[in-house]
């Protein structure tokens, strides 16, 4: 059963129980369900036939997407990954081709693209990864609360691009309910380790 949430918990309740749970995993199983979650996302009806995919690098104790990039990356995959500018508050895409060489740490040990890697336009990405500390089987989304993510997809939508948004978690990380508000983005799928979550 998934953990209790409700419309009426505040976020930063949610979120500090969120961080309870993802605390009480070992990195074993964070290893483990990172290559369980792999051929889950390789098989998204979204993801086989798209070009360009903006993932997003993990930090722990977060659901990796390392193995899914490089199998991406080895399929001719075009992967990017946030960098962001934390004064303006806001995240531009990088295209990447090696997770070793392209990626360094930022604030908080935040993985993030090296200078020269290049800008992937907006317009050319497909399908968006969004990390989060929980989701519900509606697609709603409990991020961390700095919002990059919603202010992307927001811009995007106002451009009239609509990328696929995929929730990755892990299935401990699904909740009854997670409260929004209206600047929110509903993801259309969540997939975690166990495979793509069944909708309501």
């Amino acid at each position: 059963m998934a953990p209790p949430g409700s419309t009426n918990t505040p976020k930063p309740t949610l979120r500090h129980a969120a961080k309870q749970r993802l605390s009480e995993l070992s990195t074993t199983e964070q290893a483990e369900h990172a290559r369980s979650l792999a051929p889950h996302l390789l098989a998204d009806p979204a993801i086989a036939p798209a070009d360009a995919i903006l993932a997003y690098a993990a930090f722990a104790p977060e659901l990796s997407l390392d193995p899914f990039i490089t199998a991406a990356i080895d399929a001719s995959k075009r992967i990017a990954i946030p960098s962001i500018d934390w004064a303006r508050k806001s995240m531009t895409a990088h295209h990447i081709s090696n997770l070793d060489t392209d990626l360094i740490p930022d604030r908080y040990d935040i993985r993030v693209p090296r200078a020269g890697c290049p800008v992937v336009e907006p317009a050319q990405i497909d399908v968006i990864l969004l990390p989060g500390l929980a989701f519900d089987r509606a697609g709603n989304r409990l991020g961390r609360g700095a919002g990059f993510y919603d202010r992307y997809i927001t811009a995007l939508k106002d451009e009239g691009h609509n990328p696929t948004l995929i929730g990755v978690c892990y299935h401990a990380q699904i909740v009854d309910s997670v409260p929004t508000e209206p600047h929110d983005h509903r993801v259309d799928r969540v997939i975690t380790e166990l495979g793509p979550l069944d909708p309501v």
